[in-house]
C-alpha cells in the first residue's frame, strides 16, 4: 500500500459550493486490474486549502489513468474547475499536468504502528492534524518529523493508532492519522506521544507565535484548533452510494 497526497486552493468564499461538489463524486470503480487497486480515498478542507490523501496499491499514475477514463468523474471535475484558484484546462494534457505536479506533497513519512486484527470490527477513523508552521519553516519541520520516525510510537501508544502520514507542500504541514475507537478519545492517549516527546520543544520553535507542544494545554488547544475538517472518506469495501466518494482523475493524472 502507497499513501499520497494532494492539495490545491480554492477560491475564498467558495468553500461551501466545493465541499458540495467533493461530496458528490461518483463512486469510481476500485479494481483497475494488473495489480493496481483504489484503497480509500479522503478528502479534508482547512480555510481555502483541499488536501486529498489517497491510499493505492500499484503505480498512482495507473489509478490515475483508470479515474480519468471516467466521464462520470470528469463531469465532477469540470463543475469543481471553476472555483479552482489555478484552474486547469482539460483541453491541455501539459496543463493538467501541470495542476498534478503543483498538487502533490511530498510524504515526509509513514509510520505503521500496527496491523489491525481479523476480528477488527471496522471502527477506525481518518483524521487530519495541520502545523501552523512559521513562513519558511517548512523543510525544517519536515526534517524534525524524518528525525522523529525512529520513535517507539507502538510501544508508546498501545492500539488506538494504526498509522500515521506526515505530508509536506512548502510550509503547509499536515499529520493524517488512522486511529481506532472513538476519534477524540484516540487523539487525547496519542497527545503526548503524536505531539510531544523529545521533538516538541523543538518543534514548538517552528511554529507561529503562541503554541507549545510541551504542555498539556498547549496540546489540547492544538488538537481542538488544528484538525482539518472531514468532507468525503471512503474505502474499497464501500457499496455504491455511500457517503464518501473516490478521488478524481484531474487531480491524479499526471499526463
Amino acid at each position: 500500500m502507497e499513501r499520497h497526497a494532494l492539495t490545491f486552493r480554492v477560491l475564498r468564499g467558495s468553500e461551501d459550493r466545493v465541499r458540495r461538489v467533493l461530496a458528490a463524486y461518483p463512486r469510481p470503480e476500485t479494481e483497475i486490474g494488473n495489480g493496481c487497486r483504489l484503497l480509500s480515498t479522503t478528502v479534508f478542507l482547512w480555510d481555502n486549502r483541499v488536501v486529498r490523501v489517497i491510499d493505492v496499491e500499484g503505480p498512482l499514475a495507473a489509478v490515475a489513468g483508470h479515474l480519468a477514463s471516467d466521464p462520470a468523474i470528469r463531469r465532477t471535475e469540470e463543475e469543481l474547475n471553476p472555483f479552482l484558484v489555478l484552474p486547469r484546462d482539460f483541453s491541455d494534457p501539459e496543463s493538467v499536468g501541470r495542476f498534478f505536479r503543483r498538487a502533490l506533497m511530498t510524504r515526509v513519512v509513514h509510520h505503521r504502528v500496527r496491523r489491525e486484527s481479523p476480528e477488527s470490527d471496522g471502527g477506525r477513523t481518518r483524521v487530519a492534524l495541520r502545523y501552523p508552521v512559521r513562513p519558511g519553516r517548512g523543510e525544517a519541520a519536515a526534517r524534525l518529523f524524518a528525525w522523529g520516525q525512529s520513535l517507539p510510537l507502538g510501544t508508546a501508544l498501545g492500539t488506538a493508532l494504526v498509522d500515521t502520514t506526515v505530508f509536506r507542500k512548502g510550509d503547509l504541514v499536515i499529520r493524517v492519522l488512522d486511529v481506532e475507537g472513538d476519534p477524540d478519545e484516540a487523539l487525547d492517549r496519542l497527545g503526548p506521544v503524536v505531539l510531544g516527546g523529545p521533538t516538541a520543544p523543538a518543534l514548538t520553535e517552528l511554529l507561529e507565535p503562541g503554541w507549545n507542544l510541551g504542555t498539556a494545554a498547549g496540546r489540547a488547544r492544538f488538537l481542538a484548533e488544528q484538525r482539518m475538517t472531514v468532507v468525503t472518506h471512503r474505502e474499497a469495501g464501500d457499496v455504491a452510494g455511500g457517503s464518501a466518494p473516490g478521488p478524481g482523475p484531474a487531480e491524479l493524472s499526471p499526463n
